[in-house]
């Protein structure tokens, strides 16, 4: 029977009798014997008279599950993983749902033998083995202080970084560059951010847990594997916003590894709310001339090179196998893919602000897509922040966002995409987009805006 065929809790008789983690009828010391490592996961290995129990921590994912681990172990050992584990628990970084103990991280267990997962305490766990097992919280997994962790040791003191937001890459460009470098700044600001929050996170969360601990609840039964060093850089003063854009611009034009290991961080953190790029847009040529227009100013990009942060963006929308044709856009230098999968359909990103001093001459609504026309004739794509979509033709959210927008750019050209809390649109132009037809394409010239700004 293969591992994974049989669903727990559909079993005929009870499956709780049958759990491998129960207590045994006499108490038997188990011994530990070693931490392994594999694809992500660090597991502590205890024998017991019964076979070997591994206890996993996940130095990936704050809540990994057992089916996760468990094959991260078949991987490593094949078919030697019946004789090396009778069963694997798995420690979380969620807390148990309970009145008792709400801020005692919750427990997994999985059992080879009958492939049954279920919940279990930290009391079970102590019980099984005759001695407390150590939790790492998710902050505090440090792989050398997993590694050298034995029974009886004090707590590991760690520097605090989630299992999800390693600041490495962040400290690694930044500490390349010259002095007063953007790109620095904006990487030092962030590594020391995140660091600082973790800290103060995984502090709050040992505090309930040694609250826990004093009434005697289950957390009395696990003891630290690690505790937070001491954070020694006060709260980061975030640099200028002219020094936030300047370093994302320079680490998204970067071809090399680090750059992208950085940038993708920023998107996990916070959608790179301080890049010069937006949300991702996309037209047809095929279906609209004035993506027709825009397409025929694209030139091809150099595919000798490693790709640029945002090219390796654009190439990950469309699934590898597809051919794509990358392209660039002179006028913003931001990069465009042409895929032959998708009706022939460009993808590129919107930017946040538009980089030019002339007016807005007209508006122009075209087959989902909005473009803006400046008296120098420039076509660009809305300024359009992810999350904040733009739209016209009906009375929605879109509709509002497109109507504070170009209230923003008839006064100032280079004002930002909009995001929450900004001014409410005049009513006006505001029934002006809503009364637009979806279907075709509609243009609308700066009087013309300007004329329903003030009805």
């Amino acid at each position: 029977m293969g591992l994974f065929n049989r669903t727990p809790g559909h079993d005929d008789h009870d499956t709780t009798s049958s759990r491998w983690l129960q207590p045994p009828s006499a108490t038997e010391q188990a011994v530990f014997d070693q931490a392994e490592f594999t694809d992500g996961c660090a597991i502590l290995r205890w024998q017991t008279p019964r076979g070997a129990l591994g206890l996993a921590h996940s130095l990936i994912d704050g809540n990994a599950t057992c089916t996760a681990v468990v094959s991260a172990l078949r991987r490593r050992h094949e078919e030697r993983l019946a004789g090396r584990y009778a069963c694997v628990v798995v420690a979380q970084s969620s807390t148990q749902v309970t009145v008792s103990d709400p801020h005692v991280p919750q427990l997994f267990a999985y059992d080879l033998a009958t492939v049954q997962q279920y919940e279990t305490t930290w009391r079970q766990l102590a019980a099984v083995l005759g001695q407390r097992a150590p939790n790492f919280f998710a902050a505090l997994r440090d792989r050398d202080a997993i590694a050298a962790w034995r029974p009886g040791a004090p707590p590991a003191q760690v520097p605090a970084c989630h299992a999800t937001t390693p600041v490495s890459a962040l400290a690694e460009l930044a500490a390349g560059e010259p002095e007063g470098s953007p790109a620095a700044a904006v990487c030092w600001h962030l590594a020391r951010e995140v660091r600082r929050r973790d800290h103060t996170t995984v502090t709050t969360e040992i505090a309930r847990l040694r609250e826990n601990i004093a009434e005697q609840g289950d957390g009395a039964h696990l003891v630290l594997g690690a505790v937070p060093a001491e954070l020694r850089h006060p709260k980061p003063v975030e640099p200028p916003e002219v020094v936030r854009r300047a370093g994302w611009l320079a680490i998204t034009e970067r071809r090399d590894v680090l750059a992208h290991r950085a940038a993708d961080f920023a998107q996990r953190w916070d959608g790179g709310q301080d890049w010069h790029t937006g949300a991702p847009v996309s037209a047809r040529p095929s279906s609209c001339p004035t993506a027709r227009e825009w397409a025929t100013r694209l030139q091809p990009a150099d595919r000798d090179q490693y790709p640029s942060v945002l090219e390796k963006m654009l190439l990950g929308t469309a699934p590898d196998a597809s051919p794509k044709d990358l392209l660039t856009d002179p006028v913003t230098g931001i990069p465009a893919v042409r895929s032959h999968e998708s009706e022939r359909e460009i993808a590129t990103f919107a930017l946040q602000r538009l980089p030019t001093n002339s007016p807005l001459a007209a508006l122009t609504v075209s087959s989902h897509m909005v473009w803006i026309r400046t008296l120098d004739d420039t076509l660009w794509f809305a300024p359009e922040r992810p999350g904040y979509g733009v739209s016209w033709g009906y009375p929605g959210t879109g509709c509002h966002a497109l109507a504070e927008l170009l209230d923003a750019l008839l006064n100032d050209i280079s004002a930002p995409a909009m995001t929450t809390g900004a001014p409410e649109a005049p009513r006006g132009l505001l029934e002006l987009l809503t009364s637009t037809p979806q279907d075709g394409s509609t243009t609308y010239t700066r009087d013309q805006l300007l004329a329903a700004r003030a009805s």
